[in-house]
């Protein structure tokens, strides 16, 4: 797999072509049960290309930082070693090549994996804790007058759970932001940091499980222009 491609792009072609071509390919998009979903023709020329890494935009150096009582963590600290998704992924990878094309087996196996993905366990040890994380946001309720995203899933990649599957349970937030600490539905392309006490809990959404819940979260857009500065520089 080339360098930067997420593995969950391979699956959504997988998932799209059963018993056609086995190369990556968008898939169909998904009908969503909430009137929050933006389709891909409607996204700002500036916004991330659909499977973006959250990795790619937000860099950091994989050392703990602290943020006043906030603890920022990565990505991979939601997940128990062997049961991220680019696990899930090469354990069944074998079996999805060796099935011929148009072979029904292929969707069971797919059914497995997804599955799989499904129940995929948290991080307990992070119960409770004070953290910031930077992701994409996929909306499941805005407030109509106003235009704010109520309440969103925070994903590691965009367009997650709209324009292509969802990730693992274990790399997926429901995040419920405080009272005018959310972002406005036309920034919902952009990067955001998520600041919150975070809770092993899993809960269904109408897009996806869930495995992680921050409630009265603040969301700030994340400033990509400020991190790109190299260290040490003035910032304007």
């Amino acid at each position: 797999m080339k360098t930067g491609i997420l593995p969950v792009v391979l699956l959504a072609g997988l998932l799209a072509a059963c018993g056609e071509d086995k190369t990556v390919e968008k898939p169909a998009e998904p009908a969503l049960a909430s009137s929050a979903s933006t389709p891909s023709s409607a996204l700002p020329a500036n916004a991330p290309a659909v499977g973006t890494p959250i990795a790619e935009v937000a860099k950091t150096d994989g050392k703990p930082k602290q943020d006043g009582e906030f603890t920022e963590i990565e990505w991979e600290s939601l997940e128990l070693p062997g049961q991220g998704l680019a696990d899930i992924m090469r354990k069944y990878q074998s079996q999805i090549d060796a099935i011929p094309e148009g072979d029904p087996a292929e969707d069971a196996v797919l059914e497995k994996m997804q599955a799989e993905m499904n129940s995929a366990p948290v991080n307990p040890a992070l119960n409770g804790k004070k953290i910031k994380i930077p992701g994409f946001i996929s909306p499941l309720e805005v407030d109509d007058g106003k235009g704010m995203v109520k309440e969103f899933l925070l994903v590691p990649y965009f367009g997650a759970c709209i324009h292509v599957p969802p990730p693992p349970l274990n790399q997926t937030l429901l995040v419920k932001p405080q009272e005018g600490k959310s972002i406005g539905m036309e920034r919902m392309y952009e990067p955001v940091w998520v600041y919150g006490t975070i809770v092993t809990e899993q809960i269904h959404t109408d897009l996806a499980e869930a495995g992680y819940q921050i409630r009265d979260a603040r969301v700030e857009i994340y400033d990509i222009a400020a991190d790109s500065q190299p260290a040490g520089s003035n910032k304007p």
